[in-house]
Formats: structure tokens, sequence, C-alpha cells
């Protein structure tokens, strides 16, 4: 009897000791620049439209009247289209609460009006344009002045911050007083944006690189 409890216990594992034990050798993922060639014609397409862009820009800066113009009609065009949709959604969208259909039929009128009325004189639209503009300006100077009088070192510094705010408010009467100066600005940074856009375009359609992450599969060995 005792030798077949001493055999039965024998059989037993030895706690601690796991049954069937795994060795998993994680090896981390990693990524690699894979860089794929672009084809002849959307290289080509890209080149033109960068040029085209530049173009643009050019001719922006040549016409500051006409630019300004040209982006209160891209405007409300946007306000137009924009206010319909937003009427259309709060119109028909029955799954929304009553309370959000009501606010998106007024915004919806509200920009839509705001676009007609844009397009209806537009200079009284460049007007408020350029007033947003002069606004703008002058609560970046103000800013600018209340940070540099605060007291961070050193002291050159805060000294150069409020220079740049009072100068941005100087800027921002100006352009109160003298519309065209508004307009140049606004000129300016329309074309500053479109050269960007336009030389990227042109460096990428030269390159026709396009790098892309390519992910290495994890390696589990067992043992």
């Amino acid at each position: 009897m005792r030798s077949g409890i001493t055999s039965l216990r024998s059989d037993r594992p030895k706690t601690g000791k796991a049954l069937n034990t795994q060795h998993l050798d994680h090896t981390p993922l990693q990524l690699s620049k894979v860089q794929v060639r672009a084809s002849g014609p959307w290289r080509a397409l890209e080149v033109l439209g960068g040029i085209i862009v530049i173009a643009v820009a050019i001719f922006a800066l040549a016409d500051p009247q006409f630019t300004t113009q040209t982006l209160v009609i891209v405007i409300a065009a946007g306000l137009i289209i924009g206010g319909l949709f937003r009427i259309t959604v709060g119109a028909f969208a029955t799954v929304l609460p009553s309370p959000l259909r009501s606010l998106n039929v007024t915004g919806g009128v509200i920009a839509f009006v705001l676009g007609i009325a844009a397009l209806l004189d537009l200079q009284a639209a460049v007007a408020t344009l350029i007033g947003i503009l002069a606004v703008a300006l002058l609560l970046v100077g103000a800013v600018e002045i209340g940070v540099g009088v605060a007291r961070h070192p050193p002291v050159w510094l805060r000294l150069l911050i409020v220079a740049i705010g009072v100068l941005t408010i100087i800027l921002s009467v100006y352009v109160i007083l003298d519309m065209s100066i508004g307009e140049r600005i606004l000129t300016t940074i329309l074309a500053l944006a479109l050269m960007l856009v336009g030389i990227r375009n042109i460096v990428h359609g030269i390159t026709g690189h396009h790098p892309i992450d390519r992910s290495v599969d994890v390696v589990v060995t067992a043992a």
C-alpha cells in the first residue's frame, strides 16, 4: 500500500514546472522605406500643374484688386454651397434631433444670404475681408506686446517681441486707412501659398519618388 502511494505521488508533476513550455522569440517590428517611381504621364502632369499654379501666383501679384475680388467670389460660392447643404441636412435628415435640424437650417440660411450679398456687392465684400484682416493684425500685435511685456528673460527678446507687436499694430492701422495695402497683403499671402504648392508639384514631378513604409513580419520561433 505504501509503495502504491509512493508511485502515485511520483507520477505527479512537480509544483512550479510547466507541463509544456514554449520559448517564443519576438523580434521587433521593423519599417523600411521603399521608393516607388510614379509613371511618366503622371509626373509630367504634376510638373505642368506646378507651372500653372506658379503662373497664377504671378498673375495674382500683378493684379491685387482682381485677385481679392476672385478670392471673395470663391468664398461667396463656398458660403452658398455650404449653406444649401446645411439647409438640405436640416430639412431632410429626420434622424437628427429637432434642435440640431433647426440649427442646420438657420446656419445654412445665414451662410446662403451672406454668399449672395457678397456676390451682389463685391466692393463691400472686399472691404469686409480687408477689415477682418486688419482686426486680425491688430489682435496679433496686441498679443505680441502682451507677451513681450511679461517678465520673460532675456531682455533683448522681450524688446524684440514688443517691437514686432507695435509694427503689427501700425500695419493694421495702415490697412484700415488704405484698402490697397490690405489687398496687397492678401494677394501676397495667397500668391506665396500658390508658389509653394507649385514648386512642390514641380519637384515631386521631376523626382518621381514616393517613399512608402513597408512592414517586416514578426518572426516567432517555438521550441
